[in-house]
């Protein structure tokens, strides 16, 4: 990404936040008038023009005023980053009598404070939560992975190899699932990620791939959604002339896409943030998604997303995003306490 000077970057900010504002294309003679860079407006015009050759602008051939891009989106975020607040002015409750009824009311709260589609995983059942896997050597040539859940479920995959196997990798692999793979739930993203991530010399990281397909011998649990906000969320789409909206109501109706979109904010240590064309299915290349993990300490349970067209106000949503994650995750210390 382009570097820009600090006058490019607050004129940048001023586009953007104006077209934020307003939805309509930003002209150089309201950021002239509303905005005193001291510039002369030539020199304004000109440094608009720069903007949008580097690719942080366009130029909707219908109006003589400039839109923000996905580039000039996350240059902002990135800016922008300490700068989120919470919802509101104050904190909102968002805690119920049970644990359903809380995702539930932070849904509905996130919905409300943002005007946009908010979700909410429920934590993961824990009998696809990982409690023990044992390498056992059966023959030179055979191998058998057993893989034990947290609620008892028990998997066992042999694998014949075509050539003796070395007992010293047997044992290996043994300890190294125990280290690894303990604690994440059966076909996640994150047990894939975590067995992909390891430094593994050659010989260790083929016999890992071999071994790889036990992990999909059990059934997983799923997990609850909340979704809250969704007439707003798609008349803001509409408002923006958002394309392929039919596309993205239809992925929306399949919950197992929602959670699979939740789940890829799963492992990550910040706010998850993917702007218009970052974001990988086709049908949701008119949005942005905010989101974060919730949970115990050392390991994440759930996630509390909004999903919202690319003119959003960022500093606002991340920061309801976190404030509600923070929330949740007190309410599941609590419980597993």
């Amino acid at each position: 990404m382009n570097t820009l000077t600090p006058r490019l970057a607050e004129i940048l900010e001023a586009v953007i936040e104006s077209y934020v504002a307003t939805g309509r294309p930003v002209g150089s003679r309201h950021i002239f008038d509303s905005c005193d860079f001291g510039l002369a407006p030539s020199t304004l015009r000109s440094e608009l023009s720069r903007l949008e050759q580097l690719g942080y602008l366009d130029h909707p051939h219908t109006s003589a005023g400039r839109v923000p891009t996905d580039m000039g989106y996350r240059f902002y975020v990135d800016a922008r980053a300490q700068e989120s607040h919470r919802i509101g002015d104050h904190e909102a409750d968002i805690t119920g009598s049970e644990l359903e009824d809380t995702l539930r009311r932070a849904a509905a709260v996130l919905a409300g404070a943002t005007g946009l589609l908010a979700m909410v995983s429920a934590p993961l059942r824990d009998d696809s939560a990982i409690r023990h896997v044992e390498v056992l050597q059966l023959h030179r040539e055979m191998v058998m992975v057993v893989i034990i859940t947290g609620s008892g479920g028990i998997a066992k995959k042999i694998m014949v190899f075509d050539q003796p196997v070395d007992s010293g990798l047997v044992d290996w692999a043994r300890g190294f699932f125990g280290e690894v793979v303990c604690g994440l739930e059966l076909g996640s993203r994150r047990l894939s990620l975590r067995l992909e991530e390891q430094e593994l010399s050659e010989a260790e990281r083929a016999f890992i791939v071999a071994l790889t397909p036990a992990f999909g011998e059990l059934p997983v649990g799923g997990a609850g959604l909340y979704l809250d906000g969704a007439s707003r969320f798609f008349s803001r789409l509409e408002e923006d002339g958002a394309r392929q909206t039919r596309r993205l109501m239809e992925m929306l109706d399949r919950q197992e896409e929602v959670l699979g979109l939740l789940s890829e904010a799963l492992d990550e240590r910040s706010v998850y943030l993917r702007i218009g064309r970052e974001l990988p299915r086709a049908a949701m290349q008119s949005c942005s998604f905010v989101a974060a993990g919730y949970g115990l300490a050392r390991r994440s349970l759930g996630v509390v997303g909004v999903l919202g067209p690319t003119r959003m106000d960022y500093p606002a949503v991340i920061g309801s995003v976190r404030y509600a994650a923070d929330r949740l995750s007190r309410v599941v210390e609590e419980i597993y306490q």
